[in-house]
């Protein structure tokens, strides 16, 4: 069998005496940090990423501490994501390459080349300029100007000086510390690793590698080991039929009751549900249809990866989710032919009633009324369509209870005050109706500021409007991490008539960091969201008040 060569292996004179290198697409992708945007791709080729300034990235989901001058070398089959939460705005080159072989020379064995490093992340300060050069380059190219032939040898030629850095780099640097730890845990993650002892395999101090480590992987060191123990022992659940004390033992947990703690921290749901569940192949159309399914501690196994908190999902279930969904309908239709999942759950606003039939042809489909039924009614639809209603009515009576209590300290504290909610959106203040803060309004039982009178979600309001809000009224503010809303923000409370009014003057504000995806405050209109709502309201109320 002929011997394949690799980068790893082989100086690229010997690479390239056998092989070729091509760039065959290149773009620059900028996300604004005022709009929530996101992608994700499963890689067909080769691709380098090219970071202008900090982004979000994540590979595998591993999240990279990606900073300007950061270049990322993925592989096909590799998903990368990118874009997603950020305040500030982010910039970064994706380029895409192919190879192949060259063929052998007379009486020469033809040997097949592969393009691999063994480090998938850099740090070169001169890429962000090879980077800009390689797409002016690239787009001079397209069109049909004269130079385009030249431009498309200079693009060429950009991206080998790209591969040389990189080959460089690889050549000279020593692994980091928080390399060697990770390749470590990977290898030994069923021994009872310390800190301490993989300090000092590192040849670091136990402060350093835990904030070196931090920063590189987005996580602790305990937080990873813990990550890669449950993703080994998720596996053994599914495939080999052993008893949980065993996959315990197997993956490195001391004991089978630690193990079943740490799965249901982690997790969310007890070994045993996860593995029921997870036996039944439940595919989520929409991201919103997330927010019920959790609840009932069903994982999907097919389901976008888009959700706003992007990072904590992917944290706790990308690897769950076998076939990841997307916006298009062809390429979702596509998945789950293949993947033939038992059944489908969407939502009637967001699939036609063409589509809807067509997916009929694979599973059955639940469609959720989104805006016409309240979230109650939609867990309670999702828990009968799976046979799952003792679970609905479970769920149901712990968050009343919980609902209760909270809505107790919550009027000890505040008594009869009213409330009213602000959004902080780009350059709008905008009021939340009824709809959009149920758990405030319906289950709390506060009671809500005229000015909110027949707003259902959500309506725009001019600052002196305020000035007529009842005088015993608190506001909760919510502001969008964006660079836009944070800006309008700043320029609200310089404003005289803000600062004028009796809320800001006597302290009767709460003040809420929110996220820019809420913007339609209908699409978390779930059983999970409420009750993350439920929590967030009574430490923002409660810790607070003065």
């Amino acid at each position: 069998m002929p011997t394949e060569i690799n980068m790893l292996h082989k100086s690229g004179w010997d690479y390239l005496s056998h092989a070729w290198l091509k760039l065959i697409y290149v773009e620059k992708v900028e996300y604004s940090g005022q709009e929530w945007t996101f992608r994700k791709d499963q890689l067909e080729r080769h691709r380098l990423v090219i970071c202008a300034c900090p982004c979000r990235v994540i590979v595998d989901g591993v999240r990279i501490s990606a900073v300007s001058g950061t270049v990322i070398l993925c592989y096909p089959g590799q998903w990368i994501e990118t874009g997603g939460p950020s305040k500030e705005k982010q910039a970064l080159y994706v380029l895409e390459f192919e190879q192949g072989s060259l063929p052998a020379g007379k009486g020469q064995e033809n040997i097949p080349a592969s393009f691999h490093l063994d480090m998938l992340e850099y740090r070169i300060a001169d890429s962000v300029r090879l980077g800009d050069k390689i797409h002016e380059y690239w787009e001079r190219s397209l069109s049909f100007a004269p130079s385009a032939s030249a431009d498309q040898m200079r693009v060429q030629a950009s991206f080998y000086e790209l591969l040389a850095l990189l080959i460089e780099q690889r050549q000279h640097r020593d692994t980091e510390a928080s390399e060697i730890v990770k390749k470590e845990i990977d290898l030994r993650y069923r021994e009872g690793l310390s800190v301490d002892e993989l300090a000092a395999l590192s040849g670091v101090s136990r402060y350093h590698l835990m904030r070196g480590f931090k920063e590189r992987y987005g996580k602790s060191i305990v937080e990873y080991l813990t990550e890669v123990r449950l993703q080994h022992a998720k596996k053994l659940m599914l495939e080999s039929g052993l008893p949980v004390s065993e996959i315990a033992e197997r993956v490195g947990f001391r004991s089978e009751s630690y193990f079943r703690t740490v799965f249901k921290k982690e997790v969310g749901i007890a070994p045993a549900l996860y593995l029921r569940n997870r036996r039944r192949k439940v595919a989520a159309y929409s991201w919103p249809v997330l927010g019920q399914l959790l609840p009932l501690q069903v994982v999907p196994h097919a389901a976008p990866l888009d959700h706003y908190w992007t990072d904590e999902f992917s944290r706790k279930y990308s690897g769950d989710i076998e076939v990841p969904l997307g916006h298009h309908y062809e390429f979702n239709h596509r998945a789950l032919q293949q993947a033939k999942p038992d059944c489908i759950i969407g939502l009637d606003s967001t699939i036609s009633k063409e589509e809807a039939a067509q997916l009929g042809e694979i599973a059955p489909v639940l469609l959720l009324p989104w805006m016409e039924a309240g979230w109650r009614q939609h867990l309670r639809m999702v828990a009968d369509f799976l046979g799952m209603k003792e679970d609905a009515i479970s769920w149901l009576e712990h968050y009343e209870q919980k609902a209760k209590l909270v809505q107790e300290r919550v009027h000890n504290s505040v008594g009869d005050e009213k409330v009213l909610v602000l959004k902080v959106a780009g350059n709008e203040l905008q009021i939340w109706g009824r709809k959009a803060m149920t758990v405030l309004y319906d289950d709390l039982g506060m009671k809500p500021a005229s000015l909110m009178d027949n707003i259902e979600w959500y309506a725009p309001v001019e600052l002196e409007h305020l000035s007529h809000c009842e005088e015993d009224c608190r506001f909760i503010v919510s502001v969008n991490g964006d660079t836009q809303s944070q800006a309008y923000w700043k320029r609200l409370q310089a404003d005289k008539q803000w600062s004028g009014l009796r809320q800001v003057q006597e302290n009767m504000v709460h003040l809420q960091q929110g996220h820019q995806a809420w913007v339609y405050p209908w699409f978390e209109n779930s059983a999970l969201y409420q009750e993350r709502q439920l929590e967030m309201l009574e430490h923002l109320i409660l810790c607070t008040h003065q």
